[in-house]
């Protein structure tokens, strides 16, 4: 009888737990006007990560507007991808804990285990897939910044054959001008910052002809900040297009799946395309949320 009485009270106190997390709903502001956005967890995925009722920690690199950067206070991170990692741990039933590093240490980031996954605009790469996993959650393209007024003339990537070009260390968009200076038969001179910031100012100081980058965040950062405004967007060709993804380490198979299935949760409630529509991205959105599907569009980048 004592132990029949003792499996009860636990199958009820498993019970209570279950429908305390179904009815959970964690409230969120979303966007840069901050609209509220309410995200159910998910009793069924928040029974399979690995540290259920903890901490989803994520890295992200605060330079690259919309995707994620700080408010005007320097403190508060915000951006696309600030507000799909909330809202991806709270379908997890996870609080999402935010770690600020350098782009080029991600992965290494990822791989020592100080991170568990990042929202940084990280393209998923076949050469990146030999380190770790991808989940892959929407698109962008790349595009050539110039001096406002392009004083070089630059119109297409063959242009920049000869001239010289400040780039993000570890980029996609490095792998891309590496690949066209292959082409050249008036070598690029290749400038690599750890910073977008720095190489777009070695651009407006016209130190470099061009810098290119994510079309979506060139485009914001040049029309929302006062430092960019001596910059324009090339934006009648992108190049490289590609995923946005999240890295995972190759062993943390349980997390992966579960923030992809996390993802599909979001797509059917309506919750992820709000997010992006609050962001003026929903042309960025996906139908499938894959994993190492980085061939598909085989961007170069390490």
């Amino acid at each position: 009888m004592s132990l029949f009485v003792n499996t009860w009270r636990t199958t009820l106190v498993v019970a209570t737990f279950w429908c305390a997390h179904a009815a959970y709903a964690a409230e969120l502001s979303i966007g840069p006007k901050g609209e509220p956005l309410s995200v159910n967890a998910s009793p069924d995925l928040a029974g399979k990560v690995p540290h259920a009722g903890g901490t989803f920690t994520i890295g992200t690199d605060p330079g690259t507007p919309p995707y994620s950067y700080y408010r005007e206070d320097g403190l508060t991170l915000v951006g696309l991808d600030i507000d799909l990692g909330n809202a991806i741990a709270a379908k997890l039933g996870l609080h999402a804990k935010w770690q600020t590093l350098k782009f080029p240490g991600i992965l290494a980031a990822i791989k020592a285990g100080r991170i568990d996954t990042a929202l940084s605009a990280m393209g998923d790469t076949p050469a990146r897939e030999k380190e770790v996993d991808f989940v892959d959650y929407s698109t962008d393209g790349n595009a050539i910044v110039v001096a406002k007024g392009n004083p070089s003339g630059i119109k297409k990537i063959g242009d920049l054959c000869g001239k010289h070009v400040a780039l993000l260390q570890g980029s996609v968009m490095q792998g891309l001008v590496e690949a066209q200076n292959k082409k050249c038969d008036a070598k690029i001179d290749i400038q690599v910052f750890q910073d977008i910031n720095q190489a777009l100012l070695q651009v407006r100081t016209r130190r470099a002809d061009a810098t290119m980058y994510q079309y979506g965040v060139a485009a914001y950062v040049i029309k929302t900040s006062p430092d960019a405004a001596g910059l324009e967007v090339l934006a009648f060709e992108q190049y490289g297009t590609g995923y946005n993804a999240m890295p995972f380490r190759r062993a943390d198979t349980a997390m992966r799946d579960a923030v992809q299935a996390a993802l599909g949760e979001m797509q059917k409630d309506g919750s992820y395309q709000k997010i992006l529509s609050a962001w003026g991205m929903q042309p960025n959105g996906l139908e499938k949320f894959t994993v190492n599907d980085g061939l598909r569009f085989n961007q170069p980048g390490g």
